[in-house]
């Protein structure tokens, strides 16, 4: 009897095992319908409007955001230093302060990093894609002037590599500054 009781108990063990380890994992092409799908209704939760033209006008309308042919969501926030000539430039040093945020439902911060403070901060030279995601080189080239200030939706193709798989969506707070002598 109690053989009998073993063997049914270790039957239902192991059909209890099997079926908790089905397959829940999603493919690619279905993380990035889920981050089209949480990007657009991060959208829809902030009442942001998206141009496919960027507003040539300063300040920029409330809750307007540019959308790049990558994919990119760009909203400049702060021309930083505009009446300078002097405009960044391709291989400039660029250091960054930033909040990185989810989109989710309860936005969450991911990092924050204050390296424009830092004695040694942490910076990337602008059109080298080895130190920095695509979209920050993409979001420097809009920017154009020291201490500009940004906000950025970033999907995982643009983003870091950290963030592509699974495919999440990050929203950013960036303000840069030029490494000049």
């Amino acid at each position: 009897m109690k053989r009998h009781f073993f063997i049914i108990s270790l039957l239902a063990i192991s059909i209890a095992f099997f079926i908790s380890c089905k397959d829940d994992t999603a493919t690619y092409a279905e993380e990035l319908e889920a981050e089209r799908e949480l990007i657009e209704d991060f959208i829809s939760r902030q009442q942001i409007k998206v141009v496919e033209e960027m507003p040539a006008e300063f300040p920029w309308p409330d809750k307007v955001y540019y959308k790049s042919k990558s994919g990119l969501y760009f909203r400049l926030t702060n021309r930083g230093d505009y009446l300078s000539t002097d405009s960044i430039v391709y291989r400039e040093q660029i250091v960054t302060k930033y909040d990185q945020y989810g989109l989710g439902v309860k936005p969450d911060t991911i990092s924050t990093q204050s390296t424009v403070q830092l004695a040694h901060p942490k910076e990337f030279t602008y059109g080298d894609h080895s130190q920095a995601c695509v979209a920050w080189h993409e979001a420097v080239g809009y920017m154009k002037y020291n201490n500009a200030e940004a906000q950025l939706i970033v999907p995982s193709k643009i983003g870091f590599s950290n963030f592509s798989r699974p495919a999440t969506p990050v929203g950013y707070d960036l303000t840069i500054r030029v490494l000049r002598n």
